[in-house]
Formats: structure tokens, C-alpha cells, sequence
């Protein structure tokens, strides 16, 4: 008795919005890593962590939306056009481990898409922002 009321214990605690979640996690798309997140305050410190490791960082943000947005598609382009990337967002901050060279990022949320494109060549960084109207 002892143990099942152990068990359900846990599985209560588990299941508890209070309980923190892991690291956000590292995924990966046609060999290139990136991670997403970013809900709430605790998931930006946690990717805030992350941050050094990923070159393109993402900002998504939407005027229609009080608070942060998930579910952006975000595609990556490399110079010849070639998708190397294209997953739907989990929280307002993605980032992309990525090499030097020259990208074309589109994000998508709510029908609307913007694009932008940037050299990452001479830069340890490239810090793109997205804010959506709708």
C-alpha cells in the first residue's frame, strides 16, 4: 500500500505546473542543431544559458499577441537556396548552429510571412528579430 501511494505521489508531482522542466532541448534538422523556447521566465533564462553555443538567434514577437508566441514556421535558407532548416517554433526565441556564410530566414506565423537575409561572415553573432502584426 505503502508503495503504490508512493507512486502516486510522484506522478502528482510530476505532473505539477510547479515542477521546473529540463534544459530546453537540442534538436536536429538535416544534421544542423537548433533549439526553441522561451514561454516563460524560467525557459528564457535556461535558453539564455544556451545561447553561446547557437550563432543565429531568432526573436519572435507578434503585436496581435499580449505575451510570447510559439507556433512560427521558420525556414532557413543557405546562399544557393538550399532549405537547411524548417521547424515550427516552441516559444519566442529559436536559435541555429550554423557556419559563417549568408542566409535567407523566413518565419511565418498567423499567414504572414517576413524575410529577412543576412551575412554571418565576420561576426560571431547574427541576431535576427521577427515581429509579426498579426
Amino acid at each position: 500500500m505503502k508503495f503504490t501511494t508512493l507512486i502516486i505521489l510522484v506522478f502528482c508531482y510530476l505532473q505539477s505546473p510547479y515542477v521546473s522542466a529540463g534544459e530546453p532541448e537540442i534538436l536536429e534538422y538535416r544534421g544542423v542543431k537548433y533549439v526553441s523556447g522561451g514561454m516563460n521566465k524560467a525557459e528564457r533564462k535556461k535558453m539564455d544559458n544556451l545561447a553561446a553555443r547557437f550563432p543565429m538567434h531568432m526573436v519572435l514577437t507578434s503585436t496581435a499577441v499580449d505575451g510570447p508566441i510559439a507556433g512560427a514556421l521558420v525556414t532557413v535558407k543557405d546562399l544557393s537556396g538550399d532549405v537547411i532548416l524548417e521547424e515550427e517554433s516552441k516559444g519566442p526565441l529559436f536559435f541555429v548552429e550554423v557556419v559563417g556564410g549568408r542566409y535567407t530566414v523566413e518565419a511565418t506565423y498567423n499567414g504572414q510571412t517576413l524575410t529577412e537575409t543576412k551575412d554571418l561572415t565576420g561576426r560571431r553573432y547574427l541576431r535576427l528579430r521577427f515581429k509579426f502584426t498579426q
